[in-house]
């Protein structure tokens, strides 16, 4: 499998998963990192779709989607769309490869056209902005919630999730909460890494997690706790695998019970309307 960095493919190492270790590791990576001081960032990362924002409607997320044809269509040659495929908690390399894979197209062929297509996508995204909020709206407390984190001292927010970065934060610009957000803005993206792994999919987004703790080291400090908030068992995953603590929740299709099952002693939320409670659960509350 390869990674596609720069245009190059280079090779990609799988990740192991430490999920038996979970419930004590996530304990211990809260007390060291409040322990610390204030010198230490606290980074809160989410997951867009699901998590932040849902669907809606008969356009539901329809300039995503827009983007995704338009993407296949200049990189690949194809006329097609991306629910030919299950793609919900993937990766938008990762939805381009399955979707051509569907129509016979090799994985390797579909990983060299990578560039290409991402970029088409992001152009088509970026021609079309004032659309980006079609067919989307916020979930509940989640205005509230990125305003009191904001207002928190040594705490950052930032996206990770499996769009392209143009993608994720145009959504949220047209849907009014991109000045919510930590500035200067980071995160992990779709755009940041691509192993091919269609069939495990959260690998990549713990390696998105990694990506959004360094950058976040970069411009705001040293990092203490790490939290990912999420609405699939992807997310959960590669919060774990990436030493980060998942929150979940049960705003996307995945049931409390299934996100529970997914790893020991993970918190699921059923939305994030409870700001207290969400606060609670970082060790924010009383900040």
């Amino acid at each position: 499998m390869f990674t596609v960095s720069n245009n190059r493919l280079t090779p990609y190492t799988p990740l192991a998963t430490p999920r038996l270790a979970f419930h004590f590791r996530s304990r211990s990576l809260i007390a060291r990192s409040h322990s610390l001081g204030a010198k230490m960032t606290t980074v809160v990362s989410f997951d867009v779709d699901g998590t932040l924002i849902h669907s809606v409607g008969d356009k539901s997320n329809k300039l995503h989607k827009d983007a995704f044809t338009h993407g296949l269509k200049v990189g690949l040659g194809l006329d097609t769309h991306i629910d030919v495929i299950a793609h919900h908690g993937s990766t938008d390399p990762l939805i381009l490869i399955k979707v051509a894979e569907h129509h016979g197209i090799s994985k390797q062929e579909a990983m060299a056209k990578l560039p290409a297509m991402e970029a088409a996508m992001n152009a088509y995204f970026t021609e079309h902005r004032d659309e980006a909020a079609v067919g989307l709206e916020l979930l509940p407390g989640v205005k509230e919630l990125l305003t009191r984190l904001k207002a928190l001292p040594n705490v950052a927010t930032c996206l990770v999730t499996g769009n392209l970065e143009p993608i994720g934060w145009g959504k949220m610009e047209k849907l009014g909460v991109l000045d919510l957000f930590s500035s200067p803005r980071f995160g992990g993206f779709g755009s940041d890494f691509c192993s091919g792994n269609t069939e495990e999919s959260w690998k990549d987004r713990g390696e998105f997690v990694r990506v959004a703790a360094r950058k976040c080291e970069e411009l705001h400090g040293k990092v203490g706790a790490r939290f990912h908030v999420g609405d699939t068992p992807m997310d959960i995953k590669a919060a774990v695998d990436a030493g980060a603590v998942p929150v979940a929740v049960a705003t996307g299709i995945y049931t409390a019970e299934q996100l529970k099952a997914v790893a020991e002693g993970v918190v699921v939320l059923d939305s994030l309307s409870d700001v207290q409670a969400v606060l609670r659960v970082m060790k924010l509350a009383a900040a």
